[in-house]
């Protein structure tokens, strides 16, 4: 039987610290900021909206981007994303989410994050592209499974795709600038991100399965 024990947020030294918020995001954030870098009035869309996709939404909604769109197949994520800064959400389950996206961005968003980790999902990310935009892929399948590619419409549209390991960065320095965007309250932890206490890892893993947690962060205990 699991104990139902509060998080260790207001118990624990390290929860809820900025350091550590920023440890949580910063592979999508750099994602978004270190690799894709949009420019003012640019669009850019997120595939997949959980724990991954989420920080990449909230990264990108520091930006003045003229859409951020998220996409997925979980309504709950998406009214999530909504919460975050996303301009717009597809249900991918619902509609076509390229022809959605060529809709919303007029033409195809010049940046896109796929975090979902689906290879069919990484080929409507390229497919969904504008001319010249750029594919950042942070969610990663298993060794050996492939995406395909209309290699035309890649070498046509001038599209890029880049491999992202742990958002292209120099935790040294990005690691303590995300951490002051957390304090000042820019990136929204508190919505994606609940900790528990080490002995409850069964309550964070069944939290995580049922939805009602988005990212658990477990704790060592102290003084035991």
């Amino acid at each position: 039987m699991l104990r139902t024990r509060r998080s260790t947020r207001d118990r624990h030294p390290g929860a809820g610290h900025p350091l550590l918020y920023a440890a949580v995001v910063h592979g999508a954030a750099g994602a978004v900021l270190n690799v894709l870098t949009p420019r003012a009035g640019s669009t850019l869309a997120v595939f997949g909206a959980g724990a991954v996709g989420l920080a990449a939404v909230m990264a990108a909604a520091l930006l003045p981007l003229r859409a951020l769109v998220a996409v997925d197949v979980q309504r709950s994520g998406l009214e999530l994303a909504k919460s975050l800064g996303a301009t717009h959400v597809i249900h991918a389950g619902d509609t076509d989410p390229v022809r959605a996206l060529r809709e919303i961005t007029e033409g195809g968003p010049d940046h896109v994050v796929e975090c979902s980790g689906v290879p069919e999902v990484l080929t409507q990310a390229i497919h969904a592209l504008g001319t010249g935009g750029c594919v950042a892929v942070v969610g990663v399948p298993p060794f050996g499974q492939t995406a395909a590619v209309d290699v035309a419409d890649l070498v046509n549209g001038g599209k890029r795709v880049h491999g992202v390991v742990e958002g292209r960065s120099n935790p040294p320095t990005f690691l303590p600038q995300l951490a002051k965007l957390v304090a000042a309250g820019q990136l929204p932890m508190g919505k994606l991100v609940a900790t528990f206490p080490l002995e409850d890892i069964e309550r964070a893993a069944a939290a995580t399965n049922d939805g009602s947690v988005v990212k658990a962060v477990l704790l060592p205990s102290l003084g035991r």
